[in-house]
């Protein structure tokens, strides 16, 4: 069996690194042109979307905090993890009553110090991967099982689940000074679930790569500043690549190996500061598109919002409304963190909405599928409430 997995591999990453240096096939591809006026199309979420509400279980011992962050949902599962304070809680799907929750915040071989890259639910095996200076691995329960020893302290690494014997890991630019050395020319791998080690590296090359991070001196003190982005997302199972280094967006597949979905004019190398392209949600009808100036001296504004219809090639500017919740256009993800986006299966997104929201949009009569149903039980201080979209 492992010498059938290997031959997998090997094959479609040499199918990816052939996709990588094919210019033909490249040329083939649609074209994003950043330097284009799009004409704006105005979107309603509920017309592109069922909608369904999960509640949380509340009680005195099962509290999330603000900074809690919805990481997967299931069939029957849905993960929530809390950065700093390290707490991990699994509910039920379908009920949201809570199945099990666990803190190994601590200095063993056996915890984490605190939640840097995110965690990872495999339903099938039953465990959870929790992403800190190496890689945990628990029982839902929380029951340890095995360390894999990947230092992701390194740098700014990324974890993905990839199929059910590997994880992706990217590895972000070093930008500690002395150490720019150790950026990788190739950042991406797959490696494996059992024991860490290196399966295979993506045939994705880049001479030269850009940094979301500066580095800033004071004397013989430094500090970083970064400006997060979305990049690298699930779409079910296969995982959208869009790297900064690149002007290609890539769908990573199990079955279909590496494939090149979109590119963009002019380079980002084109311009300082770049002009980056970050992709928000991909269904199997269209994907949405974010751009920004990775410029550190100007203040913060709004990011447009482009969608690509993948039937017909057409580019939009978008503006989706949100009906339910009327403070601001819709776009998938939290802006400001990298693990914005959880694991869910293709044409489904998730957020969460806090408790007193859903309580005002059912007071002004705006919740659509069983937001009603739900919204009836709950008080202020409640949990989070899981708000699933399924894209029609």
């Amino acid at each position: 069996m492992k010498i059938k997995n290997l031959i997998l591999l090997t094959s479609f990453f040499l199918l990816g690194s052939q996709v990588m240096n094919s210019q033909s096939k490249m040329s083939n591809l649609p074209v994003f042109d950043l330097s284009k006026e799009y004409p704006l199309k105005k979107m309603c979420l509920q017309d592109m979307a069922d909608i369904e509400y999960v509640p949380l279980e509340t009680t005195d011992d099962i509290l999330l905090g603000g900074a809690a962050k919805l990481s997967a949902i299931t069939n029957k599962y849905i993960l929530i993890y809390e950065l700093q304070l390290g707490d991990i809680f699994v509910f039920d799907r379908n009920t949201g009553k809570l199945y099990s929750h666990f803190n190994h915040k601590g200095q063993s071989g056996v915890e984490y110090s605190w939640i840097k890259n995110g965690t990872i639910l495999d339903e099938k095996k039953e465990e959870i991967y929790v992403c800190s200076q190496y890689i945990q691995v628990y029982s839902l329960k929380g029951e340890y099982k095995r360390t894999l020893k990947i230092n992701g302290f390194e740098n700014d690494m990324k974890i993905l689940n990839f199929d059910e014997e590997s994880l992706l890991i990217y590895d972000d630019v070093f930008i500690e000074p002395g150490r720019e050395n150790k950026t990788k020319k190739k950042p991406y791998r797959l490696v494996s679930k059992k024991d860490g080690s290196l399966f295979s590296v993506l045939g994705i090359h880049f001479p030269k790569r850009i940094s979301n991070t500066i580095v800033q001196t004071e004397g013989k003190k430094w500090r970083t500043r970064v400006m997060y982005y979305s990049h690298n997302m699930y779409y079910g199972s296969d995982i959208i690549i869009a790297d900064i280094s690149s002007d290609t967006l890539y769908q990573l597949s199990a079955t279909k190996g590496l494939i090149p979905l979109l590119t963009r004019k002019p380079s980002v190398y084109a311009s300082d500061p770049p002009n980056i392209w970050t992709p928000f949600l991909t269904t199997d009808k269209f994907m949405l598109i974010g751009t920004f100036l990775l410029d550190f001296n100007a203040p913060e504004g709004r990011i447009p919002t482009f969608i690509y219809d993948f039937k017909t090639g057409e580019i939009n500017k978008a503006s989706i409304w949100d009906t339910e919740y009327e403070t601001k256009s819709w776009r998938q993800g939290r802006w400001g963190g990298p693990n914005g986006t959880p694991a869910i299966a293709k044409n489904m997104a998730a957020e969460l909405i806090q408790a007193s929201s859903v309580i005002d949009a059912y007071k002004n009569k705006q919740l659509k599928g069983n937001g009603e149903k739900v919204a009836k039980n709950l008080q202020e201080d409640d949990n989070p409430v899981v708000r699933i979209f399924k894209f029609k």
